[in-house]
């Protein structure tokens, strides 16, 4: 009789744990935010696939829906042309991740990167 008692527990648990782990890959919301002056080519990697967005002219936002399984990896590269300054801000689901600001002439290079599980 004491078998019979403990199958079920071991099923609940199992469904429990299942239910947990499978939350980790509910889809995110990645959104970019670049504000500043200048034009700048920005250039965004999602899990290995590029984008390239030449002569963007400030401020700029996109919004990236993350659907794989498991890690989602990104970065997002601006390269601004001439003078300005620009700041970037990386959210994942409406909550700030990583940021980097810079200013200068002759044009430069900023960089962000991150994963999401």
């Amino acid at each position: 009789m004491t078998t019979l008692v403990r199958w079920p527990l071991v099923a609940a648990t199992v469904v429990l744990l299942s239910a947990a782990c499978s939350s980790n890959d509910e889809p995110h919301k990645l959104t970019f935010e670049v504000e500043g002056e200048g034009t700048v080519t920005i250039t965004y990697v999602i899990n290995g696939r590029s984008t390239t967005e030449p002569q963007v002219t400030l401020p700029w936002q996109k919004d990236i829906e993350l659907t794989k399984k498991g890690e989602d990896t990104w970065s997002l590269v601006m390269k601004r042309q001439g003078e300005g300054s620009l700041s970037a801000v990386a959210y994942v689901d409406g909550q700030p991740l990583t940021r980097t600001a810079g200013s200068g002439s002759g044009g430069g290079t900023s960089r962000l990167s991150g994963s999401v599980r």
